[in-house]
């Protein structure tokens, strides 16, 4: 069977496109099996309309297996999980008929919830870096390494960047849906 790796970058906050993106994906088929080190990896087979849906589970270990039945029990099919800080992106997919469109959040307050624990969380280890940064800089420049100071001026630059569009758009997600 072949396989295909895709490298793809998609922020938290614009996970709908990374969903998208795996269903164009099966659209020519190829089967999203898993995401390691910011690569998608496929299978290749037939061609299928499945939908796909990412969500991020935070609980405890043992209630991961009720989480996943609840999905199960709505014709959901996990996918694969990519743990990231403290919780798991769980990718799930279910066949599409038609032109049926498939959900798992069913109302406006679950999605709301979620998008709120994500720019709590991913907020939280923003300002966690922010704060990083001038220990990180007063630990190379007293030693004269000015030129580690500049890469590490722009990644964490670039980073808080990251974090500051992610606050941003959730929060307007949040805000949109309230509405």
């Amino acid at each position: 069977m072949m396989k295909k790796s895709v490298y793809k970058f998609i922020t938290v906050d614009n996970y709908e496109k990374e969903e998208a993106f795996l269903k164009e994906m099966a659209l020519k088929g190829w089967q999203f099996t898993e995401y390691k080190g910011l690569k998608y990896h496929f299978e290749q087979s037939e061609q299928e309309n499945i939908d796909y849906r990412i969500d991020y589970f935070d609980g405890k270990k043992d209630e991961k297996d009720d989480y996943i039945q609840l999905f199960e029990d709505s014709g959901w099919t996990l996918v694969t999980t990519y743990t990231i800080f403290d919780g798991e992106w769980c990718y799930f997919k279910k066949t599409a008929q038609d032109n049926e469109v498939n959900e798992i959040f069913t109302d406006n307050e679950s999605k709301i919830a979620l998008f709120e624990k994500l720019r709590y969380r991913w907020t939280l280890y923003g300002f966690m870096l922010m704060i990083l940064i001038p220990f990180s800089l007063s630990a190379t420049l007293p030693r004269g390494i000015l030129f580690l100071s500049i890469p590490m001026v722009i990644l964490f630059s670039v980073a808080i960047i990251l974090y500051v569009k992610l606050w941003l758009n959730l929060s307007m997600k949040i805000k949109r849906m309230k509405r």
